[in-house]
């Protein structure tokens, strides 16, 4: 534990991850919105039968342009750590090899918000929503350097965003992740505002969708006031720190690569329950 984190959510994406990559990538082509050398991106982080085509399509989108010394993943905190917290140094196991901590950039980045962030590999032990991304950072920038924060829903992830960006000012080298589902819709969630059958698939739709335009276009207390009214991020401080550090950066909008549910493509009469997943990037 002190050197290398283990998969602890291996079941997330049983099989041969560089083939379901690659299957998920079949005939697919980056879309003509995308802005010349993005930096960052939003990414779902549920089980990959699920929501696996979209985290690979949205990084793909930015692998073709981008090939960083570093890749930050803003993690949901899932577990109830009090504060956001950064695996500092060691190493990370994934199924297809071994992310290297940059531990230079996680000691910056601990001595420059040592109010806003602590040192806590403890607080990554029982996450999933970084884990479930990092086969695909493997195999989109093998020989990239890592380093997961976990981040809260809170204000203070903004400053964190902000101050990431102000940290990072002038570096060309490094990109961004955020980690987050959308709605998590029905009665196995213990939320189901509009029933079920198809009006209640089209009110998760409808809140998902509010959530990607508060993402693309709204700005990070708008993310966390939207997640907070209407359940349609479990990420959303992750979300909000990028937003803070693409806008620190001097970027703004965001641009959806792809949208999709845990429904898929069953009708939506027989919908019962599901959770949206968007890819953005900025």
């Amino acid at each position: 534990m002190k050197d290398m984190r283990q998969p602890i959510a291996r079941h997330f994406y049983p099989g041969d991850c560089r083939k379901q990559i690659e299957w998920f990538l079949t005939d697919y082509k980056v879309p003509k919105i995308i802005p010349v050398k993005p930096i960052a991106a939003v990414l779902p982080h549920a089980g990959w039968s699920y929501s696996g085509a979209t985290a690979a399509r949205c990084l793909f989108c930015l692998a073709q342009q981008r090939i960083p010394d570093t890749v930050i993943i803003f993690g949901t905190d899932h577990t109830g750590v009090y504060q956001h917290a950064l695996y500092p140094s060691g190493r990370w196991v994934t199924s297809l090899g071994v992310l290297n901590i940059d531990k230079e950039l996680g000691t910056k980045i601990l001595n420059e918000m040592p109010d806003l962030i602590i040192n806590a590999p403890e607080a990554h032990v029982n996450e999933h929503s970084i884990e479930v991304l990092t086969p695909m950072v493997k195999y989109f920038w093998p020989n990239a350097q890592f380093l997961p924060i976990t981040v809260k829903p809170e204000l203070s992830s903004i400053d964190l965003g902000h101050n990431l960006g102000k940290i990072l000012s002038g570096r060309n080298d490094v990109v961004v992740l955020a980690s987050t589902d959308l709605t998590h819709y029905g009665s196995v969630y213990g939320f189901a505002p509009a029933g079920l059958g198809a009006e209640g698939f089209r009110w998760l739709c409808k809140n998902d969708r509010q959530m990607i335009t508060a993402i693309t276009t709204g700005t990070p207390v708008e993310i966390l006031d939207e997640a907070r009214n209407n359940r349609n991020a479990c990420g959303a401080g992750a979300v909000a720190a990028l937003k803070a550090f693409v806008i620190e950066t001097g970027l703004d909008n965001g641009h959806l690569i792809e949208y999709t549910t845990s429904h898929g493509s069953q009708s939506p009469e027989e919908f019962e329950y599901g959770v949206g997943y968007a890819g953005i990037v900025f």
